[in-house]
């Protein structure tokens, strides 16, 4: 009997109830385990110790975050001891902008259907080696977005906050209050085909399409074409973001002289004069110089209807 494993957020509400829907749905045809975490960073553990018990599913189950520990658990493994491995995504986090890149469903009985088509597809993942906040030479994977400026910004204070009126409201709010006090960094950024120097508000550079809960920042980001889609943003203003959020959220490209789209295999990022922070997939981990790559077909994901 195969195995599935389950790695939720420990503090999530329905948990219990997720754990017995776990159960209801799949233990007629797997082996089911249920992993739940009890602090910061347990996912990753949980996902390591999974794969190394043998797990033929590994199921994430929360948002970006979760996601986020998850696929760096993933990493942690040889690839040869997880090729056969599957991953998938039951997003009943707060933003879930990777799942909307993905087409994925909170509902249980949706993720049941995606196993039992067995269509799973080999996906990027994107590789991060930067300096932890204590100045320590560190490594991570993100799977969604990574970026470096006001986005970190943003995810410390929504993440340091209540969400009491939903993520939208949440990630708004936070934006806005980041934009009104935000200094712009100086930064370097190098690439084989991309090279830019200047005062940044913003710069993204993604796997998937989404991030701040529901913005589709990236438009031309595609999860297995082996690049990383890159947006900056330098010299706008609050108003101009404003003006252009219906057209972000829209997934249309802002026309700005200060905005500007590319893509690439790998780049180095780093900064003149002050430091700057930088997030990924929702998390504030570190800070600039970062250089980032991707690797390509990295493992094997349960996807939805994408194209």
């Amino acid at each position: 009997m195969k195995k599935i494993s389950f790695v939720a957020h420990g503090l999530h509400l329905n948990k219990y109830k997720l754990e017995h829907e776990a159960e209801k749905y799949f233990s007629k045809d797997y082996e089911v385990i249920f992993k739940a975490t009890k602090s910061s960073r347990e996912a990753e553990e949980l996902a390591e110790e999974a794969i190394l018990e043998g797990t033929d599913y590994l199921i994430a189950v929360g948002g970006d975050g979760t996601m986020h520990e998850v696929v760096n658990g993933v990493m942690r493994v040889q690839k040869e001891k997880r090729k056969d491995l599957i991953v998938g995504l039951l997003p009943v986090g707060s933003g879930n902008d990777f799942a909307r890149t993905m087409k994925l469903s909170k509902n249980i009985s949706d993720l049941q259907a995606l196993i039992d088509r067995h269509s799973p597809r080999k996906i990027d993942i994107g590789k991060l080696e930067f300096k932890s906040m204590k100045g320590e030479d560190t490594l991570r994977y993100f799977i969604n977005i990574t970026d470096v400026g006001l986005g970190a910004e943003v995810a410390k204070k929504v993440n340091e906050g209540h969400k009491t009126y939903g993520p939208n409201i949440s990630f708004f709010a936070a934006t806005i209050n980041t934009f009104l006090s935000y200094q712009r960094k100086k930064i370097k950024v190098t690439s084989d085909n991309f090279n830019w120097s200047g005062n940044v508000l913003i710069l993204c550079l993604a796997n998937a399409k989404y991030f701040g809960s529901g913005l589709c920042i990236a438009p031309s980001a595609k999860v297995d074409d082996g690049k990383i889609a890159v947006t900056l943003a330098g010299e706008v203003s609050l108003f101009d973001y404003l003006k252009n959020l219906s057209r972000i959220r829209k997934g249309l490209q802002i026309q700005h002289p200060g905005v500007l789209y590319s893509e690439v295999e790998n780049c180095l990022i780093e900064p003149i004069g002050k430091e700057c922070l930088i997030e990924a997939d929702g998390e504030m981990i570190g800070k600039i110089p970062l250089k980032v790559n991707i690797l390509k077909d990295e493992i094997n994901f349960l996807v939805g209807d994408i194209s």
